[in-house]
């Protein structure tokens, strides 16, 4: 019974803690923790350091994160992706050998790169692309809404796009927000024709109608042209494969597709609207054989050269100038641009949609 009687006393969770008192022993009660004043303006000195880094110092630190690399932007499964280029300065003659995965179906036309389906209305279908697409950098976007803010421009800004689809960067340009949007610096386009634009010979019963139309070929360009940062931009023509034979006459080509590559023509004036560049390059290229070489390669190389100054002098002059103003180079510009757009004024085929998975979530 004494020690009983010694632990009734001693303990302090004993029936004597439960007495109608409602009080404990005095030797047993701790003073309750005094909470840490809060102010919504003013954080504890614990959760935030006192001097953040500036702004300036965040940009660079977004800019090492990212990087200035090549992005090819994919369709995959109706949501638009991209892949980050392998190499550190893609040709733009090479039309994506530097990515084998990554080019359209319908450019593939040679033994380097295998593994597309036909069976498919998406542009990009090759085999092994799903495991090669891109998220690393960029999830870093998804830590939290203010960085999401803040560094989303620097990727956008720095990054090259380059995309060979019409249809791909029509969707990207609708799925992104406004102010990445509005802070690209530089793309290329590397474009096979399958016919020449706004001349008609388009219709809705291809099987490239989803890719390859009129209305697409002036949204594509009126969004590259709606791009306020755009400096430099680069137009890679892929023309496709030629066949030629000898005669008793000489050389004469067999097959192939050639454009004409006057600035007057039709499917050229939707590239007029660019302008404000401080770059821009074009290249066209065409697999040939020894007959077909001799035959197109002296015209295409002057065409070619005249082209680009051309459009060279029009696309970095300043931005706001009517293209009224372009016919110093004897264009009747109006008139055909007026023409094409009335005959062209139905509704726009590509299906608006939310935002898809694009650079970021």
């Amino acid at each position: 019974m004494r020690h009983f009687d010694a632990w009734v006393v001693r303990d302090p969770y004993s029936i004597w803690h439960y007495y109608a008192t409602g009080q404990r022993w005095k030797d047993t009660q701790q003073p309750l923790p005094v909470p840490l004043p809060l102010h919504p303006k003013q954080p504890p000195d614990l959760l935030l350091p006192p001097h953040p880094p500036p702004p300036e110092i965040r940009h660079m630190i977004w800019g090492f994160v990212f990087g200035a690399d090549t992005l090819h932007l994919v369709t995959v499964k109706d949501k638009v992706r991209h892949v980050r280029c392998n190499s550190a300065s893609p040709s733009l003659t090479q039309h994506r050998h530097c990515c084998p995965t990554t080019p359209a179906r319908w450019r593939v036309s040679d033994s380097r790169v295998q593994g597309h389906s036909d069976g498919l209305l998406y542009p990009h279908t090759h085999a092994q692309l799903p495991s090669s697409l891109s998220d690393g950098n960029v999830a870093l976007l998804r830590t939290c809404r203010a960085i999401h803010a803040e560094a989303a421009t620097t990727l956008y800004a720095q990054s090259t796009f380059d995309v060979d689809d019409l249809y791909t960067f029509i969707a990207f340009a609708q799925s992104v927000p406004r102010a990445a949007l509005s802070s690209i610096r530089r793309l290329t386009v590397q474009w096979m024709p399958v016919w020449t634009p706004l001349t008609g010979q388009d219709h809705k019963g291809s099987i490239y109608a989803h890719t390859h139309s009129d209305v697409l070929w002036l949204q594509f360009w009126a969004a590259v042209a709606s791009l306020p940062a755009l400096r430099a931009l680069k137009l890679s023509i892929d023309l496709g494969r030629f066949t030629g034979t000898v005669t008793g006459g000489g050389a004469v080509l067999v097959a192939g597709q050639r454009i004409p590559l006057v600035l007057k023509e039709p499917w050229l004036l939707p590239l007029l609207n660019v302008r404000g560049l401080e770059e821009f390059e074009l290249a066209v290229t065409a697999r040939c054989d020894v007959a077909a070489r001799g035959v197109i390669e002296g015209d295409l190389c002057r065409d070619a050269g005249v082209l680009r100054d051309q459009l060279r002098a029009v696309m970095c002059s300043r931005r706001g100038v009517p293209l009224g103003a372009l016919k110093e180079l004897g264009l009747d510009v109006d008139g055909v641009w007026l023409r094409a757009l009335e005959e062209l004024g139905e509704e726009s085929p590509v299906r608006r949609a939310g935002p898809r998975l694009a650079i970021m979530a």
